[in-house]
């Protein structure tokens, strides 16, 4: 008995010891080359009312459409759906950054705006903080994988929306 229990024990910190060797933050990023001005684009990421027309990870939460204001010089706009809050964190030219919740997780989004070669480029950045648990690291493997296609299809419509527009 005293073999099962000290082998059960190892075997659990050795799992602990490889999991503490996956990374704490974890980034999916995704970049899409926009032909639109810049404040056109500016507009699109920095108006949660906007959001509804192309970010597939965002659409259908916008019901409480009371909080939002139409100045982009705000510190932070505020919406909540059922288990998903958003919060708008910075608006400024070049950057947009926001604060998701699911429940108890947390997560910051991060859209950036530049210029290479006279195309405007759009990055859009999820950072995500992990804890020590070994299946919460575990989980953070399949990230990239389970938020990359909707950011690029998001990506995707926003470029298709500005580029009709213009």
């Amino acid at each position: 008995m005293r073999l099962i229990i000290g082998s059960l024990i190892i075997f659990s910190l050795i799992i602990l010891f490889l999991f503490a060797l996956f990374p704490s933050n974890i980034s999916v990023r995704r970049v899409m080359q926009i032909r639109c001005s810049r404040e056109k684009i500016q507009h699109k990421i920095a108006d949660l009312r906007e959001w509804k027309s192309w970010n597939v990870l965002y659409a259908g939460a916008l019901k409480n459409k009371n909080n939002i204001n139409d100045s982009l010089d705000i510190d932070s706009v505020h919406i909540q759906e059922g288990y998903l809050e958003i919060s708008l964190l910075k608006a400024v030219p070049d950057t947009v950054t926001t604060l998701w919740q699911q429940g108890k997780r947390s997560f910051t989004g991060n859209y950036i705006l530049t210029e290479t070669g006279g195309q405007l480029v759009l990055e859009w950045t999820l950072q995500f903080d992990i804890k020590w648990y070994p299946w919460e690291k575990l989980a953070s493997m399949f990230y990239n994988k389970q938020l990359g296609p909707p950011m690029e299809e998001s990506l995707l419509n926003l470029r298709n929306e500005l580029e009709r527009a213009e």
